[in-house]
């Protein structure tokens, strides 16, 4: 039996098709290890959103074959996709695009054939089950290169994802996360992402629902209104970019920033108690001072329960990759500083807002000094102390006070 390696870097949906390509070879009778265990063939799911991607998937496979320089090495993903043929890793034996990435466990039978095929154990070691209902993009934002690299846009039927959900109830998950490209985008025989939530929470019994991140004119009436169902988590990722209504034009963004405080009000109006997360771009070609400070003043004011800054990485073939106005780095470092002093102060206030309230929590794994942590369907990160193991299990808990990223629990009481 030959043992195989999976390892995936950025997005949900890239974590929900390495789930999936495990479980293909599962099935197929290859033995799943971790990547730091001895495996015979090492497959790594890539990134390409930015330079820095790129950079960590050509670190991650050096690292793999310094750790096995006899194994196989395969790299797939948007980073194989974007290099296409003149992609230069010297030490993968095999690349495939997006294109190829559902031919990787036929082509590794091919190469790789068992003398005795029996079906192997899919051991997930997860509290949360990614399933992709959607994939694709075509509303090339001036500086993003996931248009390029995920071209043909398609949706999952609603009947095969209810029974993916169903079977992963039955593995023992109590979470799974519904994710693609553009998840808001998703329709299928008449039913839109509103339709498929609902009969989600018809059909299937896992306990939490949670979506991946969506527009703000994706989030209508008819889709808040599925939320009076306590199964769906009361967290929504909503990318914001700018705060700029002149970089956001640049950007070419499907909204203006009335758009998205108008989405963040009917939000709050309905589920009061709900987390909104945020992406923010610093430095994007052409950011003014004014530009930036509009930026910062929104995110201090928004209420957002966490915010990820990060700075524009040009990439090749973008509209974003053409205009002038370019930013010294020295200037983008100076206002990323700035933009995560903001960011940890919104998460702080956040956090404390919640200090004596009770939440439920899903308990994932074991810090290094001794502490669980698990997760809130507001996605906020607790910790607290056992005696025995609670992974994979949901219980209430009093969120007492802050404890390093997240809040220490007080109490927690015995599950029903």
């Amino acid at each position: 039996m030959f043992n195989i390696a999976l390892d995936t870097l950025g997005c949900k949906l890239n974590q929900a098709e390495t789930e999936a390509i495990g479980r293909e070879f599962a099935e197929a009778g290859y033995r799943l290890v971790s990547p730091q265990d001895n495996w015979d063939i090492y497959i790594l799911n890539t990134c390409t959103v930015t330079h820095v991607a790129d950079r960590k998937a050509r670190y991650q496979v050096r690292i793999a074959r310094r750790h096995n320089p006899n194994g196989f090495i395969c790299l797939t993903g948007c980073y194989a996709e974007n290099g296409g043929d003149g992609i230069t890793c010297p030490d993968a034996n095999l690349i495939l695009d997006n294109e190829r990435k559902a031919d990787i466990v036929a082509e590794i039978v091919r190469l790789f054939p068992l003398e005795v095929s029996a079906k192997a154990l899919y051991e997930h070691g997860r509290t949360r089950s990614f399933i992709k209902i959607q994939d694709g993009c075509d509303n090339f934002c001036s500086y993003c290169i996931v248009p390029f690299v995920r071209r043909n846009k398609s949706c999952r039927g609603i009947d095969e994802i209810i029974s993916e959900i169903n079977l992963r109830q039955a593995e023992g998950y109590q979470e799974v996360v519904l994710t693609g490209t553009e998840i808001g985008e998703y329709a299928s025989s008449g039913f839109n992402l509103a339709g498929l939530i609902k009969s989600i929470l018809e059909c299937t019994y896992i306990p939490r629902l949670r979506l991946s991140s969506l527009q703000p004119n994706e989030i209508t009436p008819q889709l808040l209104a599925l939320w009076q169902n306590p199964r769906l988590c009361n967290h929504f990722h909503i990318a914001l970019q700018s705060g700029s209504d002149r970089i956001l034009s640049f950007m070419q963004r499907p909204y203006v920033l009335t758009d998205y405080t108008r989405t963040l009000e009917s939000i709050r109006a309905c589920l009061p108690d709900t987390a909104v997360t945020t992406d923010v771009i610093i430095g994007f070609p052409g950011e003014t001072d004014e530009d930036f400070l509009l930026s910062l003043r929104y995110v201090e004011k928004a209420g957002f329960a966490r915010v990820h800054p990060f700075p524009y990485s040009e990439r090749p073939g973008t509209l974003a990759s053409t205009m002038s106005g370019k930013l010294d780095p020295a200037v983008i470092k100076t206002r990323l500083l700035q933009m995560m002093f903001v960011a940890k102060n919104a998460s702080l206030q956040h956090r404390r807002q919640k200090i004596g309230m009770e939440r439920d929590v899903l308990w994932e794994n074991k810090t290094r000094g001794g502490l669980w942590f698990g997760y809130t369907p507001d996605y906020i990160r607790v910790y607290g102390k056992f005696n025995q193991k609670p992974v994979n299990t949901i219980s209430r808990v009093k969120l007492g006070k802050i404890h390093t990223d997240g809040i220490l629990a007080t109490e927690i009481y015995p599950q029903a």
